[in-house]
């Protein structure tokens, strides 16, 4: 068995010997967004680069720029440098994405933090292939801060089912042996994947969700199988995975894909940190030099103010998981190479 070092972000620091850190993360609309500049004081910081991602289509564009305003105002009073805040649009091209990382890389020290708690996956697939191409970045942490409660209608007016940035894949749909579905709120055009000839569909099922949030997981399983009622349902392809545990959900994965071999599509419709595992199994199948896996999402143009409100926290701290993907120039999350 592989140990992949995660936990509660403050547990895991102190075990990594308290470096200072250099994050990238979002200033957005939601309090948790803050979570790991309150974890991290500024004294364990040498540089911050906070990306103000403007929807294109917002429900109340005042209202999006005053919230957008007094969470950065909240940012400042944390220690981010005022001139260390990048406005960004949400459907930014990979180009803009490369900009953003390069201009954090050139500043930030060798242990990096990612902060991906308010990161569209638009943004944080292709930010996270650019850090682990980093060979100036020894240390790789990815965080995730939990909410205290979500709104009810999260987003809307999401693009077409379509590859993530850099995660087009490159082979034949029709050639597809596993079809890897992450199980979430509102499964947006996921169902024009099964007209491709897929062998097999696997659901990750998120475990524990917490109620009211199983609901809607059940509820998205309900709505996307009404619509695919042609397609047969196994019990045993419905796989219930810890929705924090990313190296559990890689090792899924792997055992799915018999190491990367059996091509497949991901479909990361699931909470991010099961998002974030399907984006480093897919990264890894390429350093492996096996067939690249296509990575496909309806990416929501606006999302709601109230997307979640408040900030989860553990005896009085925030509750942020962190994920070690590099240590000491070490990588965590790989595969043997097919030419080993």
């Amino acid at each position: 068995m592989n140990y992949r070092p995660w936990g509660p972000l403050d547990w895991l620091q102190l075990r990594l010997r308290n470096p200072t850190w250099s994050i990238l993360g979002v200033s957005g609309t939601e309090d948790r967004c803050l979570s790991v500049l309150k974890i991290i004081p500024s004294e364990r910081r040498d540089a911050a680069r906070m990306l103000r991602i403007v929807d294109p289509a917002p429900f109340d564009k005042g209202a999006l720029d005053r919230r957008l305003d007094e969470i950065a105002t909240e940012a400042v009073t944390l220690g981010v440098a005022k001139d260390n805040f990048a406005e960004v649009a949400l459907l930014a091209n990979v180009d803009s994405i490369w900009d953003q990382v390069a201009a954090f890389v050139q500043e930030a020290g060798p242990n990096v933090i990612l902060d991906i708690t308010s990161m569209p996956k638009w943004w944080f697939f292709p930010v996270l292939r650019r850090l682990l191409a980093e060979p100036a970045v020894k240390t790789l942490v990815v965080t995730y801060g939990s909410a205290a409660s979500y709104g009810r209608d999260l987003s809307a007016n999401p693009l077409p089912l379509g590859p993530l940035p850099t995660f087009g894949g490159g082979i034949e749909r029709d050639s597809i042996e596993e079809l890897i579905v992450g199980i979430g709120f509102a499964p947006l055009g996921l169902a024009d994947l099964y007209g491709e000839q897929v062998e097999r569909v696997r659901y990750l099922f998120p475990f524990p969700p917490g109620p009211p949030n199983y609901l809607r997981n059940w509820r998205f399983l309900k709505d996307l199988q009404t619509e695919i009622d042609h397609r047969n349902h196994r019990e045993e392809d419905r796989w219930h995975v810890h929705m924090y545990d990313c190296s559990s959900v890689f090792d899924a994965l792997e055992r799915f894909t018999n190491g990367g071999r059996r091509t497949a599509l991901f479909a990361p419709f699931g909470p991010k940190t099961v998002s974030l595992a399907m984006c480093l199994f897919a990264l890894a199948v390429e350093k492996a030099n096996r067939a690249p896996i296509p990575v496909l999402y309806t990416q929501p143009q606006r999302y709601a103010l109230d997307y979640s409100v408040g900030t989860r926290e553990i005896n009085g701290v925030p509750d942020v998981r962190a994920y070690c993907l590099r240590i000491d120039g070490r990588e965590i999350y790989a595969l043997p190479s097919a030419h080993a």
